[in-house]
């Protein structure tokens, strides 16, 4: 047996801030939207203008009990994902503008899909990188009204599994693997490409 120590200068008990989940969107579609070469995404921070994104991992189960066993063991068997989400009409955001747009085009199936990632910049980047999920999911807008500001609500739904992977905020840049750190420059660096 042994028992867990606590790296030196570790504090145990830091909380994870809503700030330090990051939310994007896949918003290369959207009207106004150019992305910098062909073929490559154009992530939108999904940050001012939402007001809540609540997840809900929705865990699947099956119980089964055995003869030999009082009590019944429940397993996993799948999850059916999905976020709620409360958002302000900013018509200009164009991840608030793409959920509009299914809104009131009335879009189905696949046209009514957005890729996104989700962050947790709570964790030690990796070369600018953190860990992340990145997935597809249908939006499902269930009201739109308000006194005066107008909010979008509603849920996005997940659509099969999300990939686990590293995500770079600043450059909007997804990786499949874990990336290597950059090594630092020293000054005898600096001095040979000078």
């Amino acid at each position: 047996m042994s028992i867990f120590k606590v790296p030196e200068n570790t504090n145990i008990e830091a909380t994870a801030q809503r700030t330090d989940i990051l939310h994007f969107m896949d918003v290369t579609k959207a009207e106004g939207v150019t992305p910098e070469a062909e073929g490559e995404s154009v992530w939108c921070q999904m940050g001012v203008g939402w007001q809540t994104m609540t997840e809900s991992p929705a865990a699947q189960t099956k119980e089964r009990k055995f003869i030999n066993e009082k009590s019944k063991r429940k397993n996993i068997t799948s999850y059916a994902p999905s976020f709620a989400f409360d958002a302000l009409l900013m018509f200009n955001n164009p991840a608030i503008r793409t959920v509009y747009d299914i809104y009131t085009k009335r879009k189905t199936g696949t046209d009514a899909v957005v890729p996104m990632v989700t962050v947790d910049a709570f964790e030690t980047p990796v070369g600018g990188y953190y860990p992340a999920r990145k997935g597809k999911y249908a939006v499902e807008v269930s009201s739109c009204d308000d006194d005066d500001d107008m909010d979008i609500k509603g849920n996005f739904n997940g659509q099969g599994d999300e990939s686990i992977g590293w995500f770079d905020p600043v450059n909007g840049k997804w990786s499949d693997t874990e990336p290597t750190a950059q090594p630092a420059q020293t000054s005898s660096d600096t001095e040979e490409t000078e």
